[in-house]
Order: C-alpha cells, then sequence, then structure tokens
C-alpha cells in the first residue's frame, strides 16, 4: 500500500550475475537513484541456474542474466552485447599479440567457471565452434579466480570485457580479441510474465531498457 501511495518509494528486487556487479549493475543503480533517490534495492547475485530460481521463487522481480532463460513464464530483453576475451599469461606464446583464434589454444588447460554459470556454457559453446573440447584445468565460482589463476600460468581462459576495462603493461595477463568465432555473449534483463511488478520495479525496468538503448543509438551517430 505505501508503494501505491507513493510510487517514487519501495524496494526494487533485483538479482545478477557475478560479473555485471563490477560496472553494469552499479551505473543503472546509480543513474536510476539520481531520479528516485528514495528507491531502495533488495540484490542477490548468483549464476544462470540461481538467477532464475530467484524469479520463479518470487525472490527477485527482476534478473540481469547473459542468456534468454529456457522457461515459458519469463520475458527477456536484451540490453548489449559484452566482448569475450582469451586470457592468457603475460608469458604465454601468444602474449605479444592483439588478436588469436580460440583453436591455436586447442590443447591448452582451460580455467572455467563451474557447471551451471552461463560464462561456463558459452566458453564450452565457443570451444566446440572453434573444433575442440577445452581440457578443464579448473573449476572456480569467481571470475576474479579465474583471472589469478590465469595470471599465475596455469591456464587460459574466456573472460568478459567490460566497457572501460583497462590492461596496464605490467599486467600479467593479456586479453585477445578472438578471431575465429563470435567472442561476446548477451546481457539483458528478464522477469515473469504473470507477475505484475512493483511500480518503483517497472520504473527501475524501463529505465534499464531505455538505458540500453541509448548507447547503441549513439553508437550509429557517430559511425554514420
Amino acid at each position: 500500500m505505501a508503494e501505491l501511495v507513493d510510487p517514487d518509494a519501495g524496494a526494487v528486487s533485483l538479482a545478477f550475475l557475478h560479473t555485471l556487479g563490477t560496472w553494469l549493475v552499479p551505473r543503472l543503480v546509480t543513474d536510476f537513484r539520481q531520479a528516485f533517490p528514495q528507491a531502495r534495492f533488495e540484490m542477490h547475485q548468483d549464476g544462470e541456474v540461481g538467477l532464475t530460481r530467484h524469479l520463479l521463487d518470487a525472490t527477485a522481480d527482476l534478473i540481469i542474466t547473459s542468456s534468454e532463460p529456457a522457461h515459458p513464464l519469463i520475458t527477456w530483453r536484451r540490453l548489449l552485447v559484452e566482448p569475450l576475451r582469451l586470457a592468457v599469461p603475460a608469458r604465454h606464446r601468444l602474449a605479444r599479440r592483439r588478436r588469436a583464434r580460440l583453436a591455436e589454444v586447442a590443447e591448452e588447460p582451460f580455467i572455467l567457471l563451474k557447471p551451471g554459470y552461463g560464462l561456463r556454457g558459452i566458453s564450452e559453446t565457443l570451444c566446440l565452434e572453434a573444433g575442440f573440447t577445452p581440457l578443464v584445468g579448473f573449476e572456480g565460482e569467481e571470475v576474479e579466480t579465474l583471472r589469478g589463476l590465469v595470471a599465475a600460468g596455469l591456464g587460459v581462459s574466456l573472460i568478459p570485457s567490460s566497457p572501460d576495462s583497462t590492461t596496464p603493461p605490467d599486467s600479467p595477463i593479456r586479453y585477445l580479441e578472438i578471431t575465429d568465432v563470435r567472442g561476446a555473449r548477451d546481457i539483458g534483463i528478464a522477469w515473469l510474465s504473470s507477475r505484475a511488478l512493483p511500480p518503483i520495479t517497472r520504473r527501475f525496468l524501463d529505465h534499464t531498457l531505455k538505458s540500453a538503448v541509448a548507447p547503441a543509438a549513439a553508437q550509429a551517430t557517430s559511425h554514420a
């Protein structure tokens, strides 16, 4: 009732992938709270399977995920396409290059997230498209763990690249553009089609969808 009386207040219940907590989600929340400073957020982080469960169990009204959930009750909209880079140790034989074919590391151990995480499935699919099944050297639960083990020289990995990510010259990791397969993943927002969203949550959803359209339009204009 309080949210109906004051639709600019209330809590947005949001769940999202771990990797999006370092750049996308903070940006969306910061921009939204500039317009609606009374809004509060209830947040959860999880893998792809866990995110879908958050929606179905009503522990989140919105999820931000890397693939469209295969569920008839869930509506999903693409927000952006996030590049994936081949991460190799600084002393790797490919480290001085800017681009590489994924097939060039077919015989090397891969540092991957555990099954159930979206990035794990995408990594395996890209490797299969490149003509091989990845040799799993380690399975982790955080992308930062993948980075650390790649830096230690224990294998290679496919790592998401945020728009503002930069690699210092003394970094123990090099990130290479992939040329033989589509090195990218879709990022989208989803909600239960049958559930009426609270007013503040609907406003955050609209804000997020508009924020995704604006950068694409600006990019198209800059290349016109």
